[in-house]
This record gives C-alpha cells, structure tokens and sequence, in this order.
C-alpha cells in the first residue's frame, strides 16, 4: 500500500510538478526515499527543499558540481512566466539559489565541507547572493558550523502536540497564566509549555526536571522574541522583552484553553508544516512561515537549537516558534504569521 502511495507521489511530481502528496508522505509517514529528489531534480522542482531531504549521493554530487564548476546555468527549472520577467543574472540567482537549498536540506559531510569551502573561498556566484552558503544551511538546512563542527539546529526526535479534553494536569503542557504582568501591556504572562524531561518521551531534550517556558501572548506578535530563563524546579523569569502593544487577552480567555498532550509515539522529525493540520509539535525540524528564525543565545553567542513549534490548533493565530540553550538555561519564542 505505501509503495503504491509513494508510486503516485512520485508520479504527480514528475508529470504535473504537484510536490503535495510527496511532502506530505516525508511529514506524515516519515518516508525515506532518494526517489522523491531525483524525479524533482529531473523536472526542476526545488520546492519544498523538503523533497531533498533524503538524496542520493548522485543527486548530492550533480548539485555541488555545479556550483563549483560554475556551471549553474546549466540547472533545469521547472516551466514558470514568472522567469520571463527576470534578466540574466536573476535567473542565474535563482538557480544558485535553489541548488544551496537543496544541498543545505541534504547536509551530510561532503555538503559540510563543500559549503565551508565556499564560504572562505567564494565561487563567482556568491556576488548574486545576499546571504552566504552556511546562511542557507541554517536558514533551510537547520544546521551550522560552531567550533569548526557541524551542529543541529533541530532534535531528530518529534511529537506532535494534540488536543484532548480529558488530559490530567500532569499531561497538559498548556500551563495557562502566571501570576505575573507584562510592564508592557498589563496582560498575565503565560506559562505556554510546560515540559517534564523525567517523561521518557523527553528524554532526548536533556532536560532533568521541569520546565515552564514563559512569555506574553499579547506582545509576542509585536516583538521579535522573547527571552526566558528557566530552572528545571518549573520556575522562569523573563529577562528580555522589547515593547509591545495593548492587552487582547483576558486570562479567562487563556485558561479556558483546551488541555495539549504529547503524542504516544513519536512522529516523523519533518512532521511540522504550515498547513494548520500538523503545525504543533515539541522537537523535529521546524516549518518557518517567511525564512528561519534561528536566535543567538544573549548570553553564550552560539546559535540557540529549536524545541517547539505551535500552530493554528494551538494559539489559534500565527505561528509561535520556541527555541532553546540548554547550557545558559534560557529559552525564546519568536512569532511569524502568513
């Protein structure tokens, strides 16, 4: 049954460019197949990147030959008017474009060495490009160099965050309001997750107690992030906020709120989209609305590594993304919205 399924992806990819039943096999499923990038690379297709996350070495190899051969003209794109509107060099662009995206979501050892290679020895293309290669790994990739070293940006473990009425207190990880004001908008803070790393399912985060990540709903959309430091006792303190707006949410409001439980099992990595179905999520790869949003630790300087990712279902507006240093003890949130 599944192989048929991944049959009529791949398909649908290659006869009418639809990536939709291809993406949705890699985030639901977990499908691991260097099929879906070799029928996407055949037809020009580089979006979602996703599609790339499990390439073959062939495919790997044919991306990074050309661009170290200068030859990215040579890229095939999918058929698109909006092409027609480009000159030469944005054309050129684009495909340099979509060929970092893709080797960034590939982000094994080669593309690790390729990439600090272009980065301290750029290739003639780099001057078409705003960002440099390890900008794209981040940004798409979800990985960075820190101490000559490559490091995750994501877990590779996921479980999805899901609706139940008959949650006990202890499976909620909604920890509704706290009993301190934002200065800024008088709104109640809120305990938006609340995180047991004794729960075997957690395990993975590091994590020997519990945690209460905090911060206001109100002012979130108005801000960039939001910092938090936490203690593994379940006590947090916010540490840095820039100013917000007015109050637009009443605490009954926020306490009324539907219990969230982690899943039993544990979800593809790639489960998160944004698509409002299965956009919430605590570890895995997350899905950026308008580009990557990876924070700097304030105190440490190193890139801080994504823990959560909540939608639609959760907040019912935008998309909240949580991310976290384990060894300053601080965690941010961070807001984009379609």
């Amino acid at each position: 049954m599944l192989e048929e399924q991944i049959k009529n992806a791949i398909n649908k990819l290659s006869e009418s460019g639809d990536a939709d039943l291809c993406e949705e096999l890699i985030r639901t499923q977990g499908v691991k197949s260097p099929a879906f990038a070799q029928a996407a690379f055949k037809a020009g297709i580089f979006y979602p990147a996703i599609l790339y996350q499990d390439a073959s070495p062939e495919i790997r190899d044919k991306l990074i030959d050309l661009l170290e051969n200068e030859k990215a003209d040579q890229l095939k794109l999918a058929d698109s008017p909006y092409y027609s509107q480009l000159s030469a060099d944005d054309i050129i662009r684009r495909k340099v474009d979509r060929c970092l995206d893709a080797l960034a979501m590939i982000g094994d050892d080669t593309v690790v060495e390729y990439f600090q290679k272009w980065e301290t020895t750029p290739k003639a293309w780099r001057k078409l490009l705003n960002i440099g290669p390890l900008e794209y790994a981040a940004d798409v990739g979800g990985w960075c160099i820190e101490d000559g070293k490559r490091k995750s940006l994501f877990f590779e473990e996921c479980y999805a965050l899901e609706k139940s009425e008959n949650a006990t207190p202890e499976d909620n990880v909604y920890g509704k309001t706290a009993s301190e004001k934002c200065p800024s908008c008088g709104s109640s803070y809120v305990n938006m997750l609340v995180l047991d790393g004794r729960d075997e399912r957690l395990s993975f985060l590091g994590i020997n107690g519990k945690i209460k990540i905090k911060y206001c709903e109100s002012c979130l959309p108005w801000t960039e992030s939001v910092f938090c430091r936490y203690t593994e006792d379940g006590e947090s303190t916010i540490i840095q906020q820039e100013g917000g707006e007015n109050r637009f949410f009443e605490d009954e409001e926020l306490n009324n709120r539907a219990p969230f439980v982690l899943s039993k099992k544990m979800v593809p990595k790639s489960y998160c989209a944004d698509d409002g179905l299965h956009d919430c999520a605590i570890g895995g790869r997350p899905d950026f609305i308008y580009g990557a949003g990876y924070i700097t630790c304030p105190e440490c300087g190193k890139r801080m590594m994504h823990l959560a990712q909540l939608g639609m279902e959760f907040i019912g507006y935008g998309t909240h993304y949580i991310q976290i240093c384990r060894d300053c003890k601080i965690v941010t949130a961070t807001y984009q919205q379609t």
